[in-house]
């Protein structure tokens, strides 16, 4: 009898959590699909990275959705089973809450270890080719990338015009202008090109021309001619410290004593954390009477989890700007739900004795 009753409790569960988590990450692989194509469409990323940088987006997704597709999912099925009286039926045979918890209890700790293996190893490796992928993309811009007639932004901060292209690839009548500091620099020249370098980069060449240096609203500008001037065309991403703490691996985390070190560390936990603390809440939670709304569980399942993850994103940035002591870290969200999770076990079993 057990058996059959787990199996069934099972077989419920995973073809809802399938259902679920395909929906919500389809939702989410759209939506990245439609901001990839624009940065291909501006050029911070090439076009043959799409692919690859949604599959690889695809695991950080799944970071996030599969605590809240089993938590909704334990919420859904057992809702739909005190709605059908099919707990009642379970109930009469003796199998009780303790059982519910029995049952999830194998097929939850696969999850946990695949998550726990998604946030600590694939994810940062997963952002680490995304980099890749963005760097490449920044040191191979292409003369196809720019339009005469309309300004372009580069990946410096630059704004480039040319007022048409020479079927030999040049732009003729070129402006360019580039904010160094306080500073603002503006380049005009009869042509400009794009040439190839070694290193996989290019440059653009500039020909015969003039460079105005000065403090906007002053007179004082410097003016250079020139009959040639080179700018890279590429963006040096290697001062962005705090990003590179998200490729790290979990072993350089542990060996680096840093605050930003101990919150990545505690980030890359936190999505199991969180699914042990959500499941344990979504059987209670999903208790209710035919008479009552079949997405009551649903709706509160679902601000708890906006609650949950707001909360730990919050306590995050607290962490690294350092307003909450270093011993809490951002555990005490944890904590919190912990707490809240008793409480509401403690609450929910004086009901359901007072109802009997």
């Amino acid at each position: 009898m057990n058996k059959i009753i787990s199996q069934y409790i099972l077989r419920e569960l995973l073809a809802t959590w399938l259902g679920v988590t395909l929906v919500l990450l389809i939702v989410l692989i759209t939506n990245k699909f439609a901001d990839v194509i624009s940065d291909i469409a501006s050029g911070d990323i090439l076009s043959s990275s799409l692919l690859p940088i949604l599959a690889l987006s695809s695991i950080e997704y799944l970071i996030i959705l599969l605590p809240l597709s089993t938590f909704l999912s334990v919420i859904i099925v057992i809702g739909r089973f005190y709605r059908d009286h099919e707990m009642t039926a379970i109930q009469v045979a003796g199998k009780g809450t303790g059982f519910i918890y029995r049952v999830f209890f194998f097929p939850l700790i696969v999850i946990i270890g695949l998550l726990t293996f998604t946030s600590i190893v694939i994810s940062p490796n997963a952002k680490q080719s995304i980099l890749i992928n963005q760097e490449a993309a920044m040191r191979s811009v292409g003369i196809e990338f720019f339009e005469p007639g309309r300004f372009v932004n580069l990946k410096d901060g630059s704004v480039f015009y040319a007022q048409e292209k020479s079927e030999r690839s040049r732009f003729i009548k070129v402006f360019l202008q580039k904010k160094t500091g306080s500073k603002v620099s503006v380049i005009t020249s009869e042509y400009a090109e794009i040439q190839s370098l070694n290193n996989d980069s290019n440059r653009l060449v500039f020909f015969n021309g003039q460079r105005y240096e000065g403090l906007p609203g002053e007179s004082d500008f410097r003016v250079l001619k020139f009959t040639e001037h080179r700018l890279p065309l590429f963006f040096d991403s290697n001062g962005n410290s705090d990003e590179g703490f998200e490729t790290k691996s979990f072993s350089e985390l542990i060996m680096t004593d840093s605050v930003l070190s101990r919150s990545e560390l505690q980030w890359r936990l936190s999505p199991s954390i969180a699914l042990i603390i959500l499941v344990l809440l979504a059987v209670p939670l999903s208790k209710s009477s035919p008479r009552e709304g079949q997405y009551g569980g649903l709706v509160i399942g679902v601000l708890i989890y906006l609650v949950y993850v707001n909360l730990l994103g919050a306590a995050k940035v607290w962490f690294e700007q350092g307003d909450s002591p270093i011993q809490l870290g951002i555990w005490w969200v944890h904590g919190c739900f912990v707490t809240f999770l008793i409480i509401y076990l403690y609450f929910k079993s004086q009901l359901s004795r007072m109802g009997r």
